[in-house]
């Protein structure tokens, strides 16, 4: 009964262990996943900050254009 015991708690460290070891492999796939979605997130926040400049751009030089024709329609 002792030999019987010993090898079915042998069996429950081994599954124990191989569990561990696929947890690991999946923290690690998911770490990778994780860095690599930071790094677009990022790329995307840069192109998303570069396009929210570019339109004040656009705006602040469509309002100076109007500013102007105003002033030109108001000399008139």
């Amino acid at each position: 009964m002792n030999n019987e015991l010993l090898h079915h708690l042998e069996q429950r460290i081994n599954e124990a262990v191989e569990e561990i070891g696929s947890l690991r492999k999946r923290i690690s796939e998911l770490e990778m996943q994780n860095y690599e979605l930071s790094e677009e997130k990022s790329e995307m926040e840069s192109t998303l900050n570069q396009t929210r400049e570019q339109q004040s751009n656009w705006e602040s030089s469509l309002s100076q254009m109007l500013n102007r024709l105003n002033q030109m329609d108001n000399k008139q």
